[in-house]
């Protein structure tokens, strides 16, 4: 099965998805933030 390229280029718009709180452990997605300044970090091999 191929690999599929999901590398997002500088102005496209992020794909939704959903992450738990790490204080409660429910779930709020991408598109719950709407219309709030969101910092995401995704390091490859860092944490």
């Amino acid at each position: 099965m191929p690999i599929e390229n999901k590398t997002l280029r500088l102005g496209d718009a992020a794909p939704d998805f959903t992450l738990a709180d790490a204080s409660t452990g429910e779930g709020v997605s991408l598109d719950d933030l709407l219309g709030q300044s969101l910092f995401i970090n995704f390091g490859r091999g860092t944490w």
